[in-house]
């Protein structure tokens, strides 16, 4: 009755966690690619390859839903800078991390694997999945098109990059003013949970109407509302619970279900009601009003809100600072701060623009 929440909705979720490894680090480029070697970006100490471009456009591809996006197309330059940035960044932090001997060990591989195999393990059970923890890691890993190894293979050329920065931001904490003025802005659209109301119903089919005027008038006399459902309801996933649909705000059930369940009173028995699956028996068990979550219930979440959005504008700050440093040079095409070029095929990006000639001084077709 109630809208179903998707028995696979969580892996969403967790492939979003392996991805946010194997999806943003740039793979080899394929031997079997001509110009995947090329260099299409230079700077002090690094390069980045036109093959890891291409690659890094498959998986943005993948990861949007844009399906293949061929290169040359109008859809390919626009990919090219969407990823960029990130990929010249990723490799600029690869760099600093060789050059400061930031290194990753099997533990540090073993514990992320450990972290996500607890956030996959989360969400399952949050999605009302009952699967155990390693069954939930192996689901997400093939919903991912991974293996385990593949990921860790990932993680260690990912974890570098997350060290750097950790060591160049380390130190970025919100004021307690800060955290203050990000719950007054946000006080209704986070931290408010709107009024819900608890409810059982039984469900009988669009011939039972007068069965469940029946029901009700037994429930009216003190009959027993879950033995009635369990005895009753037309409604499978409701029926071995008593009825009982949990707590839900507006928005939960069809309009004229919920219409009848929010003007009701607590313990009040209310219907027939008639919606496109049937009639209802609807029992409100429990109304819980409005209610706000006070700052110091959600201070941790805040802070740590605020603390990430800090550490990725202080490492964006950063990598900018080495962008220069560094003397970043682009192939042209693959510049993210300029207008893309007419688009070339694979191969065929020349390393320099030809200076545009006088008109007087082109020299005459034979």
């Amino acid at each position: 009755m109630s809208k179903p929440f998707s028995s696979k909705a969580w892996v969403f979720f967790v492939v979003v966690a392996l991805l946010a490894f194997a999806g943003c680090s740039p793979a080899e480029p394929a031997d079997s690619v001509e110009s995947g070697a090329r260099k299409v970006v230079t700077f002090e100490g690094g390069e980045v390859t036109e093959g890891e471009v291409q690659e890094a456009i498959g998986q943005f591809a993948q990861q949007s839903g844009a399906g293949e996006i061929p290169p040359g197309s109008p859809q390919y330059e626009a990919a090219v800078q969407q990823v960029m940035p990130q990929l010249v960044g990723i490799e600029i932090a690869r760099v600093y991390a060789d050059e400061n001997d930031i290194t990753v060990s099997q533990g540090d591989v073993d514990q992320e694997i450990e972290t996500i195999k607890d956030q996959i393990s989360e969400q399952a059970e949050a999605a009302g999945e009952d699967i155990g923890r390693e069954e939930a890691f192996q689901t997400a890993l093939d919903q991912a098109g991974f293996t385990e190894e593949q990921l860790r293979q990932d993680i260690r050329e990912q974890l570098p990059v997350q060290k750097v920065q950790e060591e160049v931001v380390e130190n970025a904490e919100p004021t307690d003013e800060e955290i203050q003025a990000f719950y007054d802005e946000n006080r209704e659209l986070q931290f408010s949970t709107p009024e819900q109301r608890c409810i059982s119903h039984i469900l009988f089919n669009a011939d039972q109407e007068q069965r469940a005027e029946d029901v009700k008038e037994e429930l009216e006399d003190d009959g027993d509302f879950a033995e009635l459902a369990e005895e009753f309801s037309q409604d499978p996933g409701s029926r071995e619970q008593g009825g009982e649909l949990g707590c839900q705000g507006r928005g939960a059930f069809v309009p004229e279900f919920e219409d009848a369940a929010f003007e009701a009173e607590e313990g009040e028995i209310v219907g027939p009601v008639e919606t496109e699956f049937g009639y209802h028996v609807i029992e409100v068990t429990e109304i819980q009003p409005e209610s706000t979550a006070p700052l110091d219930e959600v201070r941790p979440q805040i802070r740590q809100q605020l603390a990430q959005e800090q550490q990725i504008e202080e490492f964006e700050g950063w990598l900018e600072d080495q962008r220069e440093q560094r003397d970043v040079q682009y192939l042209p095409g693959y510049d993210p701060d300029q207008a893309t070029p007419e688009a070339a095929e694979p191969g065929e990006v020349e390393p320099e623009v030809a200076p545009e000639q006088p008109e007087e001084e082109q020299p005459e077709e034979e």
